[in-house]
């Protein structure tokens, strides 16, 4: 493979330390000698169709710091699915620019487009190196431990409910009901219970779409917790769905669908707070962050923002090795022989994992402490709040 120009594709949903690969791909790019231009496509496949593409090679160590501190996709992304005459322009192009080097970086999404690429190019003779670097909040790559953007998420998530529940506590509040991202996974909701302590904290009650949502036994299991201690949180993930797969709550207006027709998904939170009110005749708030779980950078975790960096650095220098048709995977932590493995695109296009049924459980907080375990070091530390004055205290009585 002859040394070439590099472009680098953003595709799917923004994540807290997704510029923070991006800014590690072009660091370690400038650095190659094996790399000549980098360009980055505007709006990912999008931008390659219509050629619109912008120069990263001149970036100034502090913009690259500025860049690598920053949420969401600073190339711009997109769910664009090209047609075969986007790609044929795309490759038009990338002769212009004599790219011979390609980076995806996505979901399982865009490894499935990173293929699509791959196939194309090849039926047109236009020699190219792919290499795919992960990234998603959902945590639904297959073939990687985890990946890069789920660990900020998730501590987002853990340390919104610990946070809620305290509030809860100070002006009880009957119940509140929170819902994560996530679509068809249930990652990020389960997460949620590393934010529990004692018993009475929060979260009480989880709903992942891997277990087949109950209406009766959800108001079941509510009531008890009513009963026991007079106020409540539950989360649940946008995409919980009743045995027969039909989902707890769907927008159905067509305008609202995204670009590949998906349904918009979210909501099940405000209406399940409807039914609460509806069969239990108790007060019930919704909480649903939406994308601001996705875009916190004050709370970024320590190894998901290393895992970030890793990735995107690895990818480039494998491309320089020569390798090609691959994606950047992360192995455990903890792992005593490598922090990383290269594998073929097609380990990772187009499935998704969910959580494995051995971490599944049918308690209250829907995971087991396997789980719990695999989850804590992706996210760290969560801040504690000791109870002062609201547990375990003896009361003056009146004054």
């Amino acid at each position: 493979m002859n040394a070439g120009n590099l472009m680098i594709v953003q595709g799917g949903g923004p994540t807290p330390v997704f510029n923070a690969s991006l800014a590690s791909i072009i660091a370690e790019g400038i650095k190659q000698p094996g790399i000549g231009k980098i360009y980055g496509a505007q709006s990912g496949m999008k931008g390659m169709a219509e050629g619109s593409f912008i120069g990263l090679s001149d970036m100034t160590p502090a913009e690259i710091l500025a860049l690598h501190k920053s949420p969401g996709a600073a190339l711009g992304s997109s769910r664009f699915k090209p047609t075969d005459e986007d790609l044929e322009r795309s490759v038009g192009f990338m002769r212009k620019m004599d790219i011979r080097h390609l980076i995806f970086m996505g979901g399982n999404g865009s490894m499935r487009g990173a293929e699509v690429v791959r196939e194309f190019c090849r039926g047109m003779n236009f020699d190219v190196q792919i290499m795919g670097v992960p990234k998603t909040i959902d945590n639904d790559i297959v073939a990687t431990d985890r990946c890069p953007g789920f660990g900020s998420a998730a501590r987002y998530v853990a340390q919104s409910t610990r946070d809620l529940g305290m509030d809860m506590r100070s002006l009880p509040q009957p119940v509140t009901i929170f819902e994560t991202l996530g679509r068809n996974v249930g990652w990020l909701a389960a997460s949620s219970s590393l934010a529990k302590i004692d018993p009475n904290d929060a979260p009480h009650l989880v709903y992942v779409p891997e277990t087949p949502f109950s209406r009766e036994t959800f108001l079941a299991d509510l009531d008890t917790v009513m009963r026991r201690q007079g106020w409540a949180v539950v989360v649940v993930s946008e995409g919980i769905s009743y045995a027969d797969g039909t989902p707890v709550f769907e927008q159905r207006i067509a305008s609202q669908n995204d670009a590949l027709n998906r349904p918009l998904i979210g909501g099940v939170a405000q209406y399940l707070s409807g039914v609460v009110a509806e069969n239990l005749g108790i007060r019930c708030r919704s909480e649903k962050p939406g994308l601001i779980g996705r875009a916190c950078m004050a709370l970024v975790s320590a190894q998901d923002q290393a895992d970030a960096e890793l990735v995107g650095r690895e990818g480039v220098r494998a491309l320089v090795a020569g390798e090609t048709d691959k994606m950047v995977s992360l192995r455990p932590i903890g792992d005593t022989s490598t922090l990383f493995e290269l594998i073929p695109l097609h380990a990772a296009a187009g499935s998704h994992r969910a959580i494995p049924a051995e971490w599944l459980s049918d308690g209250p907080l829907a995971v087991t402490d396997a789980f719990l375990d695999y989850v804590r070091p992706q996210v760290g530390e969560l801040f504690h709040y000791p109870p002062v004055l609201t547990g375990g205290l003896q009361p003056m009585g009146v004054v």
